[in-house]
Formats: C-alpha cells, structure tokens, sequence
C-alpha cells in the first residue's frame, strides 16, 4: 500500500490540495484584452465618464439584469458583432430595443449610462466627459473590441 494511503493526514492534505488547485483553475476567468474608442479611424478616445459608468451600473441593475448577465455583453458574440461599428448604432440598438417589454422606456440619460456601464466591462478607458446622446457625437466614434478569450 502506498505511503500516501497508510498515512490519513497525508491522504487528506493531498485530496485537499488537488481540490483547491482544481477549483482555482476552474472558476479563473481570463483577462478581456481591453477595448477602445476611435475618432474618424484614428485617436483613441475616452466616450464616458466613470460617473457615468457607475449611474449605468445602477440602471444595469434594474433595467437589464433580469433578462442578461454582463457575459452577455463582454462575450465573444457580443464583442465580434460591435467590433468597428458606431457607437452610435449600439446606443441606438440598446434604445429601441430594451428592455424587451419595454423598449424606448427608459431616459436617454439612462441608456447612455447603461451604455458607459457596458464600455467599461469591455476596458474602454473612461474619460472626463459622459458619453452623448445624439447621432452626430456617437456616429464618428467606433469600437475597437478584441476578441475575448475562449469560453467567454
């Protein structure tokens, strides 16, 4: 019989250890390589403020939790669809979309909040300003999402 088996201290140091390393290696998640905003294809540039970011996570909490996880808006789907699109055609996607029973009910303050709640998961960096509302300052600016890592 092995020296491990004769020994219960022993055994039950190994079991634990083997599951503690399993459950850690099961629950990391990678890192998402952080996203950014451009201007006209060219500068990097902050669209919401933290603030800002912080109100959506509010809104996110009452408006969109009941019907998604932040998965849903960090994932690979989610970030291969809005990679180099407008931030403008998000916002207005989110806007007259949501939330499913209600779409259009919430201020457009709120939806922009959500919005910067959204932009931060991804690691858009934050900025001084909160994100606008109208077409013509979300239109130039696009999303630059990096893949997500497998299984996200």
């Amino acid at each position: 019989m092995p020296r491990l088996f004769r020994n219960p201290s022993l055994f039950l140091l190994a079991v634990v250890t083997v599951s503690v390393a399993a459950a850690a290696r099961s629950t990391a998640q990678s890192p998402l390589a952080p996203g950014r905003a451009v201007l006209n294809d060219q500068d990097t540039v902050p669209v919401y403020s933290d603030s800002q970011a912080t109100a959506g996570q509010a809104v996110w909490g009452k408006a969109c939790a009941e019907c998604h996880e932040t998965k849903d808006v960090t994932g690979a789907d989610f970030r291969t669809k809005w990679a180099g699109q407008p931030v403008f055609t998000l916002f207005e996607q989110i806007r007259t979309t949501m939330p499913d029973g209600n779409p259009g009910s919430l201020p457009k303050d709120e939806y922009a909040a959500a919005l910067a709640y959204i932009l931060k998961l991804n690691g858009l960096t934050a900025g001084a300003t909160p994100l606008a509302t109208d077409s013509v300052a979300l239109a130039g600016v696009k999303l630059v999402l990096p893949a997500a890592p497998p299984g996200l």
